[in-house]
């Protein structure tokens, strides 16, 4: 009697065994036959300002990935995917024809001049900051859609020796804080870029800001071509607005900051930035300025410059707040009426 209760058993299982095998067997030839219908995930697209690489650009993918990827001390801070949303091959190192072949044509140039102060690793509520993320974009923008110049040029295009036949931009930093070094400075020798510092003297070396010597690297720095790409130029001794001091105060500030940066770096400062922005426009200000040797004056005005219509010394801007890359495109590009 146990014997066939013992046979009954195993029979069941024997048969519960057999029609699994024969469901899974069928689950899986309807998989081979008609495939996983699930929709797939969408990736993240990149930030629009990106523009398609063209024509006579760079096309060997091979070239541009050993010329993006190469090492800096910057890669491991980077925190999107380097696959998919890597700003750096648009900024990737192309000849002089190459990159003005990237910018429209202009019958009527405009010059835009950024103004900067800090660039952060991560996100920051900071007024002041400039995540790295959203500035390496701009950078992109700027590269697509400007060319790139430097603050010296503008002299040049005044005076009828240069000649503009696109947009251009000046890219600024104000006060000299350690960044200009660390993020700045590498990152814009890897891809020829151009940009000025405005220096507090008299905070130079202290907690947080450059010292002599890394702003005389700075200045002293020449790309393959021998050209130099980093000018340094004044923001005051001490950062005081110069609608609340002397008149004496204010040529002293001039004088003095221009004279200690020479003396530290050994070249010439040309172009002064108005602390707070404030003064802009004054008569006695801008005498002031012309008397201790300067050929113009960055103030903190919003707007866009035309070659021939701009004022030396009275030179406006626009402020690269914390925003999204995307949104101070539009800007800009709304300035310029574009």
């Amino acid at each position: 009697m146990m014997f066939k209760k013992v046979q009954s058993i195993l029979t069941a299982h024997q048969a519960f065994a057999s029609g699994f095998f024969t469901i899974m067997l069928i689950f899986s030839i309807s998989l081979a036959l008609f495939g996983c219908q699930s929709t797939p995930q969408t990736a993240r697209s990149i930030p629009s300002i990106q523009a398609t690489t063209p024509p006579n650009a760079l096309t060997d993918a091979k070239q541009d990935q050993s010329i993006s990827m190469r090492p800096s001390h910057l890669d491991d801070t980077r925190y999107w995917d380097q696959g998919t949303q890597d700003p750096l091959r648009e900024l990737v190192v192309q000849t002089p024809d190459q990159l003005d072949a990237r910018v429209p044509l202009r019958t009527n140039p405009k010059i835009v001049i950024v103004q900067y102060h800090n660039i952060v690793y991560g996100r920051t509520g900071g007024e002041y900051n400039r995540d790295l993320y959203n500035f390496e974009h701009d950078l992109v923008f700027l590269r697509n859609r400007t060319r790139i110049i430097g603050i010296n040029d503008l002299v040049k295009i005044k005076s009828g020796a240069m000649k503009l036949v696109t947009d251009a931009s000046i890219i600024t930093f104000d006060d000299g804080d350690l960044s200009i070094y660390a993020i700045v400075f590498p990152l814009f020798k890897k891809y020829n870029i151009k940009a000025t510092f405005f220096i507090i003297s008299d905070f130079v070396g202290t907690v947080g800001y450059v010292n002599w010597s890394q702003l005389k690297e700075m200045s002293e720095y020449r790309d393959a071509r021998g050209e130099k790409l980093f000018t340094i130029g004044s923001h005051s001794l001490d950062h005081m607005p110069f609608d609340q001091i002397p008149a004496s105060q204010i040529t002293y500030e001039l004088a003095g900051s221009k004279s200690a940066i020479e003396r530290n770096i050994g070249t010439s400062v040309k172009f002064f930035a108005l602390p707070f922005g404030a003064g802009a426009g004054r008569k006695d200000i801008i005498d002031a300025a012309i008397a201790a040797g300067y050929l113009g004056i960055r103030t903190s005005t919003r707007g866009v410059a035309s070659p021939d219509t701009m004022d030396l010394y009275n030179l406006p801007t626009f402020y690269m707040s914390n925003e999204r890359a995307d949104i101070l495109a539009q800007q800009i590009y709304s300035l310029m009426g574009r």
